[in-house]
């Protein structure tokens, strides 16, 4: 069973935290080894980024420099949203951060070296991580310094995912001019009612914001829009998302189906989990009303990814 802790102490958060699996970075951030980067080393299946985009999940970081603090409380969230901290100072160093997310990564993955099951030429590779995934939890652009953020990641020839939840819109401003490999914006719902449902904000006024974001993408050399459906939340309105995705120019569009697991499981039920068909129907409703069109899917992580052109040169990136 998962605790919930709402002790607000920092130092208790933070034992709370390790006992999880996260590894500490500094004040505000930290990573943790994904189920995926896990299964891969043993030959058990990667993510699904490797089929869509090629990122070998052995060699991915699946990181936050946010921890634990966004302004939405989604209910199909994996975290703790019931620990809110109230005052926190981000004020860690971009080039140290990075450093750190090596190192922790590297520490983790050392208990492996000896493991008879894990596949030894990717535990090796795994010691030299490519690509940096800021989607750990919280959101990565609540950080006043992740311009210089995603610049240290592509200094070190890694390559970056940054998921947002698009509310921050005069941070994906700025990084139009420092652009993350590729973009993720989610879109959580097709109009505010079911956003402010869904996804609980605290503050006002931040569905505009969404949208606002989502019309930046354009400018993103590769753009992402994910749709995170679940039954009973959002799983509805293909004519109302189709008119949101009409109105802006992204480079991919991925449908995923909510997942009951961590923290989710007292918000959301297993009932609400989408099938991959479901998944996948809902996609092809979606490419009669664009000109987006089902290109790959991923049954396993129950994820359909759609664009409106096949282009593999482009998708898949060297990693």
């Amino acid at each position: 069973m998962v605790k919930i802790l709402k002790d607000e102490s920092l130092e208790i958060r933070r034992k709370f935290l390790e006992k999880q699996g996260y590894r500490l970075v500094g004040k505000h951030s930290a990573i943790k080894l994904c189920y995926y980067c896990k299964s891969s080393l043993k030959d058990n299946g990667d993510c699904y980024k490797n089929k869509f985009y090629g990122i070998n999940s052995w060699k991915c970081i699946q990181a936050s420099v946010t921890l634990d603090i966004c302004n939405l409380r989604c209910q199909w969230c994996w975290r703790d949203i019931d620990y809110n901290p109230k005052k926190v100072k981000f004020l860690d160093d971009p080039k140290e951060i990075i450093e750190g997310f090596v190192k922790e990564q590297k520490n983790a993955l050392d208990g492996y070296l000896g493991n008879e099951k894990v596949n030894k030429e990717k535990i090796i590779e795994s010691m030299k991580p490519r690509h940096i995934a800021l989607s750990l939890t919280g959101d990565a652009c609540m950080y006043p310094r992740l311009p210089e953020l995603i610049n240290e990641i592509h200094k070190k020839n890694m390559t970056s995912f940054l998921v947002t939840n698009g509310t921050f819109t005069e941070m994906v401003k700025r990084l139009v001019n420092n652009q993350p490999t590729q973009m993720y914006i989610t879109l959580p719902a097709a109009d505010e009612e079911t956003f402010k449902h869904v996804c609980r904000p605290i503050a006002n006024n931040l569905w505009g914001k969404i949208i606002d974001s989502l019309s930046l993408l354009r400018k993103f050399r590769r753009s992402t829009v994910r749709l995170t459906l679940g039954r009973g939340l959002n799983f509805k309105d293909p004519e109302k998302y189709a008119k949101i995705i009409n109105d802006n120019e992204f480079k991919f569009l991925e449908l995923k189906s909510v997942m009951c697991v961590g923290y989710a499981r007292y918000r959301i039920t297993g009932e609400q989990m989408l099938g991959h068909e479901e998944i996948k129907k809902f996609a092809e409703e979606l490419s009669k009303m664009t000109d987006f069109k089902i290109i790959d899917e991923e049954p396993r992580g129950r994820v359909v990814l759609m664009s409106k052109k096949e282009d593999k040169d482009f998708r898949f990136l060297e990693v």
